[in-house]
């Protein structure tokens, strides 16, 4: 640390940070634009100018790009001197020479960094009277528009696109004055981390297509802090919405998750939400009609149904909250609840929960991913499971600095750290059934059936562990491979090993534990890091139930006599085959469905509940690492239309329960908060996720919507000129309107929405920040929960017998794809129509002997059913083995390892 005055006032400052975020972390409101915290500095656009003295008597002064200089031991800066100040005015009317007038049409409007630099610089009159350079924009495919004409050159883009991201199909073009960014030819952006360039560019070059029709400026739209649904690793997001319709979804930083990225399916996975067929109203089903019923009606119906019934269960749901999960399991019994998950599936998380329980082993958080100097990807295709793990391994991959070395080269640096890593690389290994899309940065891969993706991890925890130990292994190759991995890893500082549910294969999990803890024992500071299916795969398994294959199995041998069942935010048939459903709702009387999204599980229902999702509702959800975390309702359905009976799934379910126990208290998630710790002690501290809702300051809750929020008077007016009172809060610390508190300097860590005066785009979030790029004022978000023990975790392995499986059948595996995989992502509109193909991948001699050319058109037969797709051929898949996209094309996962009964090409 050393001392620098600043406008008269002496700082202590760190002097390997610039003087960009110095000035910026101190409070002064200093202009820029290619500057990003995680990006670095490059220099470009010359509109952070500073002068600085040698001393505090201010001779001979220089202007400087703050961004790109270190700070001088009793040195002055000053920030607010003519030369300066003339400087960034000067330098910003050139930027914007050729920017149109737009702003009034630009979708970043009221929410432009370029608009707030324009302001605090004092450019306020146009002196240019020539024509502007025009350019051509670019169709970059469904989620993104492109408007060249408003770029101002400060190359962030290009650098997070290309640089960061590693996109192939996104650069730079052109010389001087005339530059251009974008793709080579028009077409869609491949890299799976495209939306991040809506919020990395500081004009409206780039802006979202997929919430235009219900666009609303960032002014008028009501926010809650939220956390992404679509994988196990729970990245925060704030959610905006208008008129009851999304509006907005903008990354929410995390320092110990996402922080300041998100991945495309994240940005652009929420089409379901407003599918014409979702519903809004309860309905009964009797003799073939359809009826309407209002809430009092239908708990009555539900609660003499029970009351009836022989035997009711409840079947959970890995995409459903921990109080939806918890009070259902209250409703049923323990002995009647199932987790909503297949058998593999469960037995996998239940391994991974007491391995991160073991006081030996470190579970990074996904920032700590990118410190790892050596990475081992055991049986996951990460960048279709959990993209934003991808992202962060790729870091890591590029981080290898010999500090020692290059000591005198800033972190922040750009292109010096840049050229640095071009030249040398950390070692990625990548163990798979077929190639991924991290292989483009691994140093070598092994493709290879499951089992033996298992074997060759155990052969390497066990030479990691003993030097001596002998296996046969014939392929001598492989052999010396395995051992090259071992010597790299015991070589490395921080080796990580990465898996999960992805591989299908508890084995593989147990693999990835046992070359972790042979590292550990080697005094290694290993890491393992696991990620899941769902956003609360690890949270219903937390609270345990059985699988949907005891279900079934029960029902198979009449044991299960069953009157009533409750399918609680789950679609059986993404997992299990149809003709099974079939026959087992069959003899279901009653079937009751809750869900927010039609699902053909919902056309077997006899009483469908109308759920909000999660954008609707409050609740709590528990990621990989068992971090605890609220997710806010940003809107109240009722509140835009009286006929909307959608409700969170907890309020349903405590309706029925309290009927049935004849309870008139009123609940608030609190209360399930505390009712679920009570019961399920593993769970204790999730209320720690979030203050209670009494939590207030200077006694006021806190605003969802910007004080600057209008029309609210008249968001109703065309149903009636009287303004409709706002709806109580109950559940959560916001306010449904602008009234609240909203301040920096207010001790909350959930922000809902970014601003600061003067800095009204999401750039205003080192406002919030402690340190800037690195944490936030008052900490992060969640609560990991259940303290480490000591026990002993049972390696899973059989003999170390080293054969490649050979089979004359063809055997379905899993095939991964960012968008498809996902149950309710792949209802969205924009994903059928821009990703409508699936695939089959086969081996090149198996499509060789089946006569099949790629991208023929294939028809597939398998337990009397037949999907038809186009085909792949792979130079890496096994022979015998078909890879297919399970859960999509209403292919269930259930189908995984089974054998395809016929394939034939079709004409």
């Amino acid at each position: 640390m050393i001392n620098i005055n600043i406008e008269d006032q002496i700082y202590k400052v760190n002097e390997k940070d610039n003087l960009l975020k110095i000035c910026l972390s101190l409070g002064f409101n200093l202009p820029y634009f290619c500057w990003h915290p995680i990006l670095g500095s490059i220099g470009a656009c010359r509109q952070c100018a500073v002068k600085q003295y040698n001393n505090v008597k201010k001779k001979n002064g220089q202007i400087i790009m703050s961004c790109m200089s270190s700070p001088i031991k009793n040195s002055y800066i000053s920030i607010n001197d003519k030369d300066s100040v003339n400087f960034r005015k000067k330098n910003i009317e050139l930027l914007m020479l050729n920017h149109p007038h737009d702003c009034p049409i630009c979708d970043e409007g009221g929410n432009c960094h370029l608009q707030d630099m324009t302001v605090m610089t004092g450019h306020n009159i146009r002196r240019y009277n020539f024509i502007k350079r025009k350019y051509n924009n670019q169709y970059l495919g469904p989620f993104i528009s492109h408007t060249m004409n408003r770029c101002i050159t400060c190359y962030r883009c290009v650098r997070f696109y290309k640089n960061y991201a590693d996109g192939k199909d996104f650069n730079v073009f052109g010389s001087k004055d005339n530059i251009y960014f974008g793709r080579y030819l028009d077409g869609k952006l491949e890299n799976p981390f495209s939306g991040n360039l809506i919020e990395i560019c500081p004009t409206g070059v780039f802006t979202d297509k997929t919430y235009n029709i219900n666009y609303a400026r960032k002014w008028d739209l009501q926010y809650a802090p939220s956390i992404c649904q679509h994988c196990s690793l729970g990245c925060n997001i704030s959610v905006g919405e208008r008129y009851g319709q999304l509006s907005s979804i903008q990354n929410r930083f995390h320092e110990e998750i996402n922080r300041y990225f998100l991945c495309d399916r994240g940005y652009f996975g929420y089409g379901y939400f407003f599918l014409k067929k979702n519903p809004i109203n309860i309905i009964y089903y009797k003799n073939n009609e359809k009826l309407i019923l209002n809430d009092e009606s239908v708990i009555k119906k539900i609660t003499d149904l029970i009351l009836k019934s022989k035997k009711i269960i409840g079947i959970g749901s890995p995409r459903a909250s921990i109080e939806s999960n918890f009070i259902l399991k209250k409703l049923v019994g323990k002995h009647n609840f199932y987790s909503g998950i297949l058998k593999n599936e469960k037995e996998q998380i239940d391994y991974i929960i007491k391995i991160l329980q073991n006081k030996n082993i470190y579970f990074p958080t996904l920032s700590e991913i990118e410190n790892y100097d050596a990475i081992l990807i055991l049986g996951e295709d990460l960048t279709n499971t959990s993209p934003r793990a991808a992202l962060a391994v790729r870091q890591a991959v590029k981080n290898k600095l010999n500090i020692k070395i290059h000591k005198n080269i800033s972190y922040w640096n750009f292109d010096a750290i840049l050229n640095l890593r071009n030249q040398s690389i950390n070692p990625l290994f990548i163990i798979n059934n077929d190639k991924t899309s991290l292989d483009d940065i691994s140093l070598w891969n092994y493709y290879a059936p499951t089992l033996n993706q298992s074997k060759f991890g155990f052969i390497l925890a066990n030479y990691i562990k003993n030097n001596n130990f002998n296996i046969s292994l014939h392929n001598k190759k492989l052999k010396n491979k395995i051992l090259k991995i071992k010597e790299i890893l015991l070589n490395a500082q921080k080796p990580l090993i990465i898996s999960g549910t992805g591989s299908n294969s508890i084995k593989i999990i147990s693999a990835s534990y046992a070359i972790a803890k042979a590292l550990h024992e080697k005094k290694k500071n290993v890491g393992l890091f696991y990620v899941l299916n769902k956003v609360n795969s690890m949270g219903v398994s937390l609270i345990k139930g059985k699988s949907l294959e005891d279900l079934f199995i029960n029902n198979q041998s009449n044991n299960l006599d069953v009157d009533t069942i409750i399918i609680m935010e789950n679609d059986l048939y993404f997992y299990e085959e149809k003709n099974k459903l079939n026959n087992f709702f069959s003899k279901i009387p009653n079937i009751i469905v809750l869900d927010h999204i039609f699902t053909k599980t919902m056309k077997k229902a006899n009483i469908i509940l109308p759920t909000s999702n999660f954008i609707e509702s409050n609740g709590t959800v528990i990621n990989n690492e068992c971090r605890a975390q609220r997710f806010f309702q940003v809107y109240k359905p009722s509140f835009y239309n009286k006929k909307n009976n959608r409700k969170s799934s907890w309020k349903w379910i405590y309706k029925i329960y309290a009927k049935l126990k004849n309870i008139n208290k009123k609940i608030t998630l609190d209360d399930i908060i505390k009712k679920c710790e009570k019961y399920i002690p593993i769970l204790n501290g999730i209320n720690l996720a979030s203050p209670s809702s009494t939590y207030k300051v200077y006694n006021r809750k806190f605003a969802r919507s910007p004080a600057r929020y209008s029309g609210r008077t008249s968001i109703l007016s065309n149903i009636d000129i009287h303004e409709p009172q706002q709806p109580e809060d109950i559940d959560t610390i916001f306010n449904f309107s602008m009234e609240g508190n909203y301040d920096s300097n207010i001790n909350c860590k959930h922000i809902p929405f970014l601003w600061s005066p003067g800095w009204n785009s999401s750039q205003s979030l080192h406002k919030f920040q402690k340190e800037i790029g690195v944490s936030l004022k008052y900490g992060s978000t969640g609560f990991k929960i259940f303290e480490k023990k000591n026990h002993i975790i049972k390696i899973k392995k059989n003999n170390y017998n080293y054969k490649f499986i050979s089979s004359n059948k063809l055997i379905i595996i899993s095939h991964y794809t960012l968008f498809n995989s996902n149950s309710l992502i792949q209802k969205s509109f924009l994903i059928q129509k821009y990703f409508p193909n699936h695939y089959i991948f086969l081996n090149k001699k198996d499509a060789k002997k089946l006569e099949i050319l790629d991208n023929n058109l294939i028809e597939l037969h398998c337990l009397n059913n037949i999907f038809i797709l186009k085909a792949r051929i792979s130079e890496f898949l096994h022979q015998g083995l078909v890879s297919i996209p399970l859960g999509a094309k209403k292919i269930p996962l259930s189908f995984l390892g089974k054998t395809i009964e016929k394939i034939k090409v079709l004409k």
